[in-house]
């Protein structure tokens, strides 16, 4: 619990009321729901792999892993450390940052 409740602290302080991004809070299972910026997951999935975080396929929810908006990520803090999920909520809400302002951008 003290993982899951980590990284909703994060996403909370940093990305809370920005209106880029919402999440689940889970009470059981595995695993967070984030939705991103429609057309975005797969861009923020890869940002982070860039900065080291390897994270769970964007749209792996969906059959086929086929999300037809682009906009989910799944976040399972189970296996890592707290120090590591500390570091990796702190790259993964970077990621969401850039990857929407570019989007953000974009549609200007």
């Amino acid at each position: 619990r003290p993982k899951f409740e980590t990284v909703l602290q994060v996403l909370e302080k940093e990305l809370g009321g920005l209106g880029i991004g919402e999440w689940t809070k889970p009470n059981g299972g595995y695993f967070i729901s984030f939705d991103s910026m429609d057309g975005c997951a797969k861009a923020i999935v890869a940002k982070a792999k860039e900065a080291g975080l390897v994270m769970t396929g964007a749209g792996a929810t969906f059959p086929y892993g086929k999300d037809p908006k682009d906009s989910n990520i799944r976040i399972a803090p189970s296996y890592p450390t707290l120090q590591e999920i500390r570091e990796a909520a702190k790259i993964f809400v970077l990621s969401v940052k850039l990857v929407s302002i570019d989007k953000l951008l974009e549609n200007k």
